[in-house]
């Protein structure tokens, strides 16, 4: 099964097929894919922080979500295509 994702320098923007609502992305890092955020694809075009792993710093959590923000036409096509 193929997984869309988005590449974003060291960071991996994932919709998983099929997923539950609301609407969210796995924004994972690097090779540590265990590493990820949790991040809300808001109907007003914004994006919300669910949940974050421990393994992930703040400064990291920011950059993910300003990541997500930059693609989030893009990743709200994939979930809309895929869930």
């Amino acid at each position: 099964m193929v997984v869309p994702s988005i590449r974003a320098g060291r960071w991996r923007l994932v919709v998983i097929p099929g997923d539950h609502e609301p609407r969210h992305i796995h924004a994972r890092l690097g090779t540590r894919d265990a590493s990820e955020a949790v991040i809300r694809l808001n109907a007003d075009g914004t994006v919300t922080l669910r949940e974050a792993d421990r393994g992930l710093s703040r400064a990291e959590v920011r950059q993910a979500l300003v990541i997500v923000l930059e693609h989030f036409d893009r990743l709200s096509e994939l979930w809309e295509r895929y869930c």
